[in-house]
C-alpha cells in the first residue's frame, strides 16, 4: 500500500481501517527509502514521521512515570511481603503462647503441700486443688504431699479426684488408687493406732450404722 499525504492525515484523524493503520505504522518504523511514500515535493517523510511520533508519544507514559510505577510496584510488593511475614510471625507467637499455657496448665504440682487443720467442731472445711476436691471434717488435721502422694490424716475427710491419683498414708507402705469422678470417705483415729477406713460414697451403707450416721451428719451427704 502506498503511503500518501491523505492517508497520513486520515491516520491522524483515527479514520484508518486496520489495514491502512498497519501500513502507516509499518512505514513509520521502516528505515527504507521514501519510494513507497506519495507525498508532495515540498513535504518530507521525516516531518510526517515526527508529527506522527509526537501524537503517539503524547499518550505513552514518560520515563519518570515508568520509573515511578516500577518503584511503587516494588514498594507495594515489599509491603505485602512485610505484612505477610508479620502476620505469620504473630501467628507463630500466638501458637507458642497457647502451647506454653497449655503445658503449664497441665503440669503436675511439684513440692506443693496441701495442709488443713480444721479445729472447728461444727463446720467442715472445703479445699480445691488442681488434682482433687477435699472436704475436711470437724476436729481434723490433714496434710497431702502432692509430690510424694503421702497423706497424713487424723480424723475424717472426703476426697473427689479430678483424675486418677495414687496416694499412700503415713505409717503404711500400701498405695491406693482413687478413681476420677468418684467420692471417697477416709477415716482415721486421732491416736494414730486405729486402722484407716477408705470407702466409696456409693458404698456408705456398708459401714456400721453409727459410722453411717456420723458421716452423713458431718458431711451432709
Amino acid at each position: 500500500m502506498k503511503i500518501s499525504k491523505d492517508l497520513i492525515e486520515k491516520y491522524h484523524r483515527n479514520e484508518c481501517s486496520p489495514e491502512e493503520s498497519d501500513a502507516v505504522e509499518a512505514w513509520l518504523f521502516s528505515s527504507d527509502s521514501d519510494e513507497a511514500l506519495q507525498l508532495p515535493m515540498e513535504e518530507s517523510k521525516p516531518a510526517h514521521k515526527a508529527a506522527i511520533w509526537e501524537e503517539i508519544s503524547s499518550i505513552l507514559p514518560n520515563e519518570e512515570e515508568v520509573r515511578s510505577d516500577a518503584e511503587t510496584g516494588r514498594k507495594s510488593l515489599l509491603k505485602n511481603y512485610f505484612w505477610s511475614g508479620a502476620i505469620a510471625a504473630s501467628l507463630v507467637i500466638i501458637l507458642i503462647a497457647v502451647a506454653s499455657n497449655q503445658l503449664l496448665s497441665n503440669k503436675e504440682p511439684i513440692n506443693q503441700l496441701v495442709s488443713i487443720n480444721n479445729t472447728s467442731s461444727v463446720n467442715v472445711r472445703h479445699v480445691e486443688d488442681s488434682g482433687y476436691r477435699l472436704s475436711v471434717g470437724t476436729n481434723t488435721s490433714a496434710r497431702i504431699d502432692n509430690l510424694t502422694g503421702v497423706v497424713d490424716l487424723s480424723g475424717s475427710m472426703l476426697i473427689c479426684p479430678k483424675k486418677d491419683i495414687t496416694l499412700s498414708f503415713e505409717g503404711s507402705a500400701e498405695k491406693i488408687t482413687f478413681k476420677q469422678g468418684q467420692t471417697y470417705i477416709i477415716l482415721k483415729g486421732k491416736d494414730g493406732k486405729d486402722k484407716i477406713i477408705i470407702i466409696s460414697e456409693k458404698n456408705l451403707m456398708d459401714l456400721p450404722p453409727v459410722l453411717q450416721k456420723q458421716i452423713i451428719n458431718e458431711f451432709n451427704i
